[in-house]
């Protein structure tokens, strides 16, 4: 009889895999869903484009808040509220009746000391002499579009400059004693002031100069965040490119700065369409966006191993429109792809007990398969972005060469407080096996096996395809094969994918079982291959496999 204890991963918290390689290469890969949020279709005044998105996640649902443009030259704020992000577009719009003239960019969270949401925005009122400055609103029930308080100014005097230096797209966070109030001037220019966190929202003192470029390398539109588990600060900017608009981002380890540039040029920006795969077409822009909170108050705490980005975006004819309100900006939302998966980290995890008594190969592999804690469940039920979430929490990949005596083990052990190494290791001195350890995977073969070595070729584009997931039950080669033709395409950022040849000889019998998550595409094909008797060669930008036979 065989008695298993399957192995628990206990964490300080829920998000404690490591730090994201973005913290240090200033690197970003993103997927892009469809457009989410369309201009809704009205005769009496026809909407051009809903713009500026702003959300919280409460009580089970979003809410979103974004700039309303009409066709008429009107400019307002709407409000929406959905359960499930495909279906946004589908949410009733509820526009908020803040004031007959222009306000727009908002910017939306809990602030606790006052047990209230507050609605950040600037606001044009022929009354005032202080043009698009920071207003404020707010309420006790966000669900309620007409709960909102009429607008307040947070400032009552003209910016430093007077009347010909602009102010654009307020943003407030807080620290532990102070609120601070950002800007941009749309001239190269990013302010920051700050008030007592007691004399919020008003009580501002005057601007300080944080950042200062050309007015196309540091625009508008800036967010700061806290990162959570981290006393480090994020704030991207979006800055402008020939006939598109990109994102750039910086880091602090306060909100007062010095501001370390991070990823501030257009070759290598924060969030611009090149950096998207599959690509998408339906944009050319990433503009005005937020990224989504890990909480909703103050403090503007964003998950740093998953960052998503809500954003405007529109396509190049869209954005060649004669003025700028004739822009038919959609909303979309960016998800962050995680880096090559990282075998070294996922075998230092912490196993407290590995019980196993005449357990088969399989099942004790399965044992040091274990998950970093339990993933988070709130994405909005988006699963193309769930998937890539999972990289921080799915067991490390293991590929292994079960040859014609994989069923005669019977492994017994009890270890406790070891890592997934060591239990990995064990397994291979009891089964005789070899242990090698790949960018991607962990090997287990039979001694003498020839294990292939995947190394990373810079000008394969095999190379940047990167498969979230690969997951073959005694599949042919041939059935592989076919399967990586056709997802190469899709996971392809430049979409044109691989051609795979099979030397004569192709066997049918079913012989590939494999689950790995995102591994290179030339990685998991090298693997298929071999579990099929074959081995992998590249040709140009395509790949031949032949059978290990003939070595």
């Amino acid at each position: 009889m065989k008695n298993i204890i399957l192995p628990l991963i206990i964490l300080p918290s829920l998000l404690s895999a490591a730090d994201p390689a973005w913290l240090t290469t200033g690197e970003f890969r993103w997927t892009c869903s469809v457009p989410l949020i369309t201009p809704a279709e009205n005769a009496a005044d026809p909407d051009v484009a809903l713009k500026d998105p702003t959300m919280v996640f409460h009580e089970g649902k979003w809410h979103l808040f974004a700039t309303h443009r009409r066709a008429s030259g009107k400019v307002d704020m709407q409000y929406l509220s959905f359960t499930d992000w495909k279906d946004a577009g589908k949410a009733t719009r509820h526009t908020l009746d803040f004031h007959d003239q222009y306000h727009c960019a908002p910017q939306v969270f809990y602030f606790t000391p006052h047990q209230k949401w507050y609605l950040i925005y600037q606001l044009a009122d022929e009354k005032r002499p202080l043009k698009f400055g920071p207003f404020f609103s707010t309420t006790t029930n966000i669900a309620d579009p007409k709960s909102w308080t009429k607008p307040q100014p947070m400032i009552e005097t003209l910016p430093e400059g007077g009347t010909k230096t602009k102010w654009i797209d307020f943003w407030v966070i807080c620290d532990a004693t102070k609120a601070h109030l950002l800007y941009t001037s749309d001239d190269g220019h990013f302010w920051r002031r700050e008030t007592p966190k007691q004399n919020f929202p008003l009580g501002w003192s005057k601007p300080e100069l944080l950042l200062k470029d050309t007015k196309e390398a540091l625009f508008e539109a800036s967010c700061t965040y806290k990162l959570k588990g981290r006393d480090q600060y994020l704030t991207i900017l979006e800055a402008l490119g020939q006939g598109h608009r990109y994102y750039k981002a910086w880091l602090a380890d306060k909100i007062e700065g010095p501001w370390k540039p991070l990823a501030t040029t257009r070759e290598k920006p924060f969030a611009a369409t090149e950096q998207i795969a599959p690509a998408t077409d339906w944009t050319t822009s990433i503009s005005h966006g937020e990224l989504i909170r890990s909480s909703n108050d103050e403090k503007l705490e964003v998950d740093p191993v998953a960052l998503r980005f809500v954003f405007q975006g529109v396509d190049e004819q869209g954005y060649k429109a004669l003025k700028y309100g004739g822009i038919p900006w959609k909303i979309g939302l960016l998800q962050l792809r995680p880096p090559f998966f990282s075998v070294n980290e996922h075998l230092k995890r912490a196993i407290p007990r590995v019980s196993l008594k005449n357990a088969t190969l399989d099942e004790a592999i399965d044992a040091a398969r274990v998950w970093e804690g339990e993933p988070p469940t709130d994405f909005g039920r988006f699963d193309w972005y769930y998937d890539a979430y999972f990289e921080a929490y799915y067991p490390v990949n293991i590929v292994v060469f079960s040859g014609n005596n994989a069923d005669k083990y019977s492994i017994s052990m009890d270890l406790r407080d070891v890592t997934v190494r060591d239990v990995l290791r064990k397994i291979s001195t009891m089964t005789g096996r070899e242990l090698t350890i790949q960018r991607s995977a962990v090997i287990l073969s039979p001694p003498k096996a020839k294990v292939p070595t995947w190394k990373p070729i810079p000008a394969l584009n095999a190379d940047q395809i990167i498969f979230p997931v690969v997951q073959f039950q005694e599949a042919t080669l041939e059935e592989a094969v076919e399967y990586f033709r056709v997802k190469s395409r899709l996971h392809d950022p430049k979409q044109a994918g691989v051609e795979i040849r099979i030397q004569s000889g192709v066997s049918n019998k079913p012989m590939i079982t494999l689950d790995i998550r995102h591994t290179p595409l030339s990685e998991a094909l090298m693997y298929s291959a071999w579990l099929a008797g074959y081995k992998m060669e590249v040709v140009g930008q395509d790949f031949l496999l032949t059978p290990l036979s003939k070595d």
